[in-house]
C-alpha cells in the first residue's frame, strides 16, 4: 500500500515528537503493509510556519536515520496545507512540498478549517487549478461544513479535486458521524484514496492495512486496492525514495 498522509517526520508539527518516535512509527506503518509512506507535515500559516527548503532538510536527515535503522520502506515529503489566501505566495515561490505530477498537474493535500471554510475558498481552488497545482482535499468527513452542506463538498469535485478520507474515520475512531461520512463517500464513489493521517504510537496510530480492510467490505477488493494503491501512485509519481 501506498499511504499518502502522514505527520511521521519528526518535531516539525503535531505529529511524531522524536526521531524515535518517527522510526516507530514507520516500522508500525511496514508491519501494516506500507511499502510506500508519505511524510506530510503541516504548512499552516500562524501555527506550523514550516518552509520547502527547511522541510527537505530535514527529511534528508531523516532519510538517513531510516536508512540506518534498516527500515524497508519507500519514503517522499510532501506536505499538507491549510487553505488561506497566503497559499498563493507558496505558488509563486514554488514553496509547497507536492506528492508529484502527472498530466501537468502538481498534486498537494490541501486542508480546510472543521468548522468554516473561508470565503471565496471555490474561486482559491480553481485559481491554484489553473496554475497547475491540484488540490487533494483531506479528511473531509470530518469536515463539519462538507458535512451539513454537502453541495459545498461537490463544488469541489466538480473541479476536479481528489478527495483523501482516512482509515481512523472508516473504523470509528473519530466517532459514529465520521465513521458514517466516510463510508458514505466511500460507498457513493466520490474517494481518491484512504490514507492513515498517522500522528504518534497510540490515538493516531499508523492504521492503513484497517481502513483497506473495511473499505473491501463495502466496496470490495479490487477498490480498496484502487484507493491504497493505484490511485496513491499516480498521485505521487516518480518522486520516492526506495530504501
Amino acid at each position: 500500500m501506498i499511504d499518502i498522509h502522514s505527520h511521521i517526520l519528526p518535531e516539525v508539527d503535531d505529529g511524531a515528537r522524536s526521531v524515535e518516535e518517527a522510526l516507530e512509527m514507520l516500522r508500525m506503518a511496514v508491519d501494516s503493509g506500507v511499502t510506500i509512506q508519505v511524510l506530510t507535515p503541516h504548512i499552516h500559516f500562524g501555527r506550523f510556519e514550516n518552509k520547502k527548503e527547511d522541510l527537505e532538510q530535514k527529511f534528508q536527515i531523516f532519510q538517513d536515520k531510516a536508512d540506518a535503522a534498516n527500515i524497508k520502506i519507500g519514503l517522499q515529503l510532501a506536505s499538507e496545507v491549510r487553505i488561506s489566501s497566503e497559499i498563493m505566495q507558496l505558488v509563486a515561490r514554488n514553496d509547497i512540498p507536492t506528492l508529484g505530477q502527472s498530466n501537468n498537474k502538481k498534486y498537494f493535500l490541501l486542508e480546510f478549517p472543521r468548522i468554516e471554510l473561508p470565503v471565496g475558498y471555490e474561486n482559491l481552488v480553481k485559481w491554484l487549478v489553473n496554475k497547475h497545482y491540484m488540490p487533494v482535499i483531506v479528511h473531509p468527513e470530518r469536515n463539519q461544513t462538507f458535512v451539513r452542506q454537502p453541495q459545498k463538498l461537490q463544488v469541489l469535485l466538480d473541479i476536479g479535486c481528489p478527495l483523501q478520507i482516512t482509515a481512523s474515520s472508516l473504523v470509528g475512531q473519530f466517532g459514529d458521524e465520521a465513521k458514517n461520512n466516510a463510508q458514505k463517500l466511500l460507498i457513493d464513489g466520490h474517494v481518491s484514496a484512504i490514507a492513515s493521517d498517522c500522528h504518534n504510537l497510540k490515538g493516531r496510530k499508523p492504521n492503513l492495512d484497517l481502513g483497506r480492510k473495511l473499505a473491501a467490505g463495502l466496496v470490495g477488493e479490487e477498490l480498496s486496492h484502487r484507493y491504497c494503491y493505484d490511485i496513491p501512485f499516480l498521485l505521487i509519481g516518480e518522486n520516492t525514495h526506495s530504501c
